[in-house]
């Protein structure tokens, strides 16, 4: 059966690889629709990675991304929606009955919402299957509110309207005063959330919730905005002028332009803007399963967390997620999303093979899956293993039943990024059918999401994997601290902690006995956690020292003395 395990883990790796060559969709990359059927593929640098072609020819505008990652494209000129994978392939078209569609939304139920020049706002299922028309209108541009009913739409005029999509009723006129409005999008979070930015023409603007008009934005010699999207930073965005061709990369706070590039496709092609983990105000759920990949005894339980999150990475609670075992120990189960947006799934594998489970968001059919492999037991007979987190320390308990040449463990840890490292060892009892418990901390662990197992290991050398079957979090402090130093008194260095509930600035001082600075052990910003720093004393004195904690997150500041002893 051993053979059989490294063989499946040389598969699974060498498949990992192989995808890993492949250009895939990555956070942040920019689409452009460049006409003749066509849609450039670009890194946020401006960078080219393919040119995506539909085969029909025509004008290419209005996109977005479903849940899953795929692009849907616009076409203007053919009436039809096309669809590529995240790896830029085209698998076809999606949905029928269109007259000139040039925009296309989704909302949190993976339905989708086609803005028609000929017959207004179209609704379709995840499948492409029609549902209704809710305006019957002209309809160009458009986004949906974060309600999933209101539909702010223009038709290349002066005004943005709004529609009831699940009503189907008209709303009242949005904003006005515009010179011709085209692409529009609603800004979904931080100090501007409400907020609508509106390609108008010669100027880019932004309006807020109410309609005001609140700033514009243009760069020189650009007179013909047109696409328009929000980049998944929430802090800026870009827009094109088909007139040059030319991309743009604005702040939304300060109007400057981050960056900018020409798509090399010659005046009056671009019409369309999408970009990879666009945030919209209509929520989109995404999954994500760990363990990714497991490898147990048969007869024990193995358990998947799954994570829910909306597009702008927010937990959701109350999804109910359907859990499918495909495999030697195929089996089924659901559960719902608590506050944390998880749910866990455990079943015992009494057969020695590899199950796949996939995991179903059961009101959007979006799914994510994950690999697990049983193996038969080996010479250690492993009862439980199980984790609890005390602030930054981790404790692993786990029991045997019977062990047999078993000289002891290795205690690893992995960030989740598949890199294992060895953070301890307890000694195990050698040969006995006598139950054995074993316990290990993990302390200082850092504020993450980490993946433990225990490496089994024979007197000979050989030896077995045991993984912790759930994802360890260590959180973020409930409250600001710094911690008395230890060693204490030291010659030469000592580790001093501190803990920051938010993200902040911080300077960490150390002043002598007269007050005169001596030392700066840290400076600059940190993310919400708990930290350890070293200071080494080696050029100071023996004497009493002092070190100071300066902390600044929005408009608090805190800070905090203490008193450390220097002996040589």
């Amino acid at each position: 059966m051993k053979k059989f395990t490294i063989c499946m883990i040389a598969l699974f790796i060498m498949l990992g690889t192989l995808r890993e060559s492949i250009a895939q969709f990555q956070t942040g990359d920019v689409m452009v629709a460049v006409a003749n059927g066509s849609t450039q593929w670009r890194k946020p640098n401006g960078t080219l990675v393919m040119t995506m072609v539909d085969g029909t020819g025509g004008y290419t505008t209005g996109m977005a991304f479903d849940t899953a990652g795929f692009l849907y494209v616009t076409n203007f000129s053919n009436s039809a929606v096309h669809v590529f994978n995240t790896f830029g392939t085209h698998l076809g078209t999606f949905g029928s009955g269109y007259s000139t569609p040039e925009s296309i939304v989704f909302d949190g139920s993976a339905n989708a919402y086609v803005g028609n020049l000929g017959n207004g706002i179209r609704k379709y299922n995840a499948a492409g299957t029609y549902l209704s028309t809710s305006y019957s209108g002209r309809v160009d541009f458009m986004d949906l509110q974060s309600d999933q009913c209101t539909m702010l739409r223009d038709l290349e005029g002066s005004t943005i309207e709004t529609h009831n999509v699940c009503t189907n009723t008209p709303g009242l006129t949005f904003a006005s005063g515009l010179s011709q409005a085209f692409a529009l999008r609603i800004i979904p979070t931080g100090p501007y959330a409400g907020h609508v930015l509106v390609a108008d023409l010669a100027h880019i603007k932004r309006f807020d919730a109410a309609g005001v008009l609140q700033t514009t934005y243009d760069a020189v010699g650009e007179n013909a905005w047109f696409a328009l999207n929000l980049d998944p930073d929430g802090v800026t965005f870009w827009s094109a002028d088909f007139g040059t061709s030319n991309v743009y990369r604005f702040n939304i706070a300060s109007g400057a332009v981050v960056t900018s590039w020409n798509t090399g496709t010659g005046g009056n092609t671009v019409f369309g803007l999408a970009v990879r983990g666009e945030i919209t105000a209509a929520t989109i759920l995404y999954i994500h399963t760990l363990p990714r990949f497991a490898i147990n005894p048969i007869n024990t339980q193995h358990c998947v967390t799954s994570t829910v999150t909306d597009q702008n990475n927010n937990p959701v609670s109350g999804e109910v997620v359907d859990f499918n075992v495909v495999g030697c120990n195929a089996t089924t189960g659901s559960g719902t999303t608590n506050a944390a947006g998880q749910v866990q799934f455990c079943y015992v594998g009494t057969q020695a093979c590899c199950d796949t489970i996939y995991a179903t968001i059961r009101s959007t059919g979006r799914q994510d899956t994950v690999v697990k492999c049983w193996d038969n037991a080996g010479p250690v007979e492993m009862q439980s293993l199980t984790s609890s987190v005390n602030e930054r320390d981790v404790t692993l308990n786990w029991s045997t039943s019977a062990e047999i040449n078993n000289s002891g463990f290795d205690i690893e840890r992995s960030a989740g990024n598949n890199a294992w490292s060895k953070v301890g060892f307890v000694n195990g009892n050698g040969t006995t059918s006598e139950p054995q418990q074993y316990t290990f901390t993990d302390r200082n662990v850092a504020s993450g999401k980490y993946n433990y197992r225990l490496k089994q290991i024979d007197f000979n050398g050989n030896f077995e994997f045991y993984y912790l079957s759930n994802e360890v979090i260590v959180g973020i402090p409930s409250q600001f601290d710094l911690s008395q130093n230890y060693p204490n008194p030291f010659n030469p260095a000592t580790k001093i902690d501190f803990e920051l509930p938010k993200d902040g600035n911080v300077k960490l001082y150390v002043y002598d006995n007269a007050g005169k600075e001596v030392a700066m052990i840290a400076n600059g910003f940190r993310a919400a956690g708990y930290y350890t720093v070293e200071f080494n004393a080696s050029n100071l004195a023996s004497g009493i020292y002092f070190y100071k904690l300066e902390y600044t997150s929005g408009t608090q500041n805190m800070s905090k003395v203490l008193k450390m002893t220097v002996l040589k």
